[in-house]
C-alpha cells in the first residue's frame, strides 16, 4: 500500500511537502492490525457512559471446570448449576478424549423487560480434555450433584517391569 504524508509547519506557512509513506505489507498489516483493534477497543469503553460498565461483554456460557489426577483416577469436576443433567447433558467418548457436552436454557417465563444488569449465562457448551492411553472406557463413571457435575475416570496402573536377566545357553 502506498500513500502520501504531509510534512511541515502549519498548513497556510511554507515548509509543507508531500512524501511517500513507506510501504506496510500484508504480513505487517496482519501482525499489528489486531494489536491496532484492540487499542480502538480500548479506548471506546472509556467513551462509554459508566452505566453500560457494569454489563460484562456476551460471553457464552462456559462451565467452570476442574481436572484432578488422585488414587489412580482422573477426576473431571464440572460447575453446571441450573441444568438437568439427564436432558441436557452428554457425555461420550471421541477416540482418546473426553466430550463434555449440554445447553444451559434461560426459561422465558415473564417478558422481557428492561434489564439494569445481565450477568447470568446460557447457551451450548463443550468440554474436551484429553485422556491418557489405554483408558478403561466401560469403567467410567459419571454423577451429579448440587449443581455439580463429577466424571471419575480410572487411569490404568502402569506396569514397571524389573530388569531381567537372560541365560545364553552354550550349545
Amino acid at each position: 500500500m502506498r500513500g502520501w504524508t504531509l510534512e511541515g509547519g502549519r498548513s497556510s506557512g511554507p515548509g509543507w511537502h508531500a512524501r511517500p509513506r513507506k510501504e506496510v505489507s500484508i504480513v505487517e498489516l496482519k501482525v499489528w492490525g489486531p494489536l491496532f483493534d484492540l487499542e480502538k477497543e480500548i479506548r471506546s469503553v472509556f467513551e462509554r457512559p459508566s452505566w453500560m460498565l457494569s454489563e460484562p461483554p456476551p460471553f457464552p456460557f462456559r462451565p467452570k471446570t476442574d481436572l484432578v489426577h488422585e488414587d489412580g483416577h482422573l477426576m473431571v469436576t464440572a460447575e453446571l448449576p441450573g441444568i438437568d443433567p439427564e436432558k441436557d447433558v452428554s457425555i461420550t467418548i471421541e477416540g482418546d478424549v473426553l466430550v463434555i457436552k449440554g445447553e444451559k436454557s434461560e426459561e422465558k417465563t415473564v417478558e422481557e423487560k428492561d434489564r439494569y444488569m445481565h450477568e447470568r449465562r446460557f447457551g451450548s457448551f463443550e468440554r474436551r480434555i484429553p485422556l491418557p492411553d489405554d483408558v478403561d472406557v466401560a469403567a467410567i463413571k459419571a454423577s451429579y450433584e448440587k449443581g455439580v457435575l463429577k466424571v471419575v475416570v480410572p487411569i490404568p496402573v502402569e506396569k514397571v517391569e524389573e530388569p531381567r536377566t537372560i541365560p545364553v545357553t552354550i550349545e
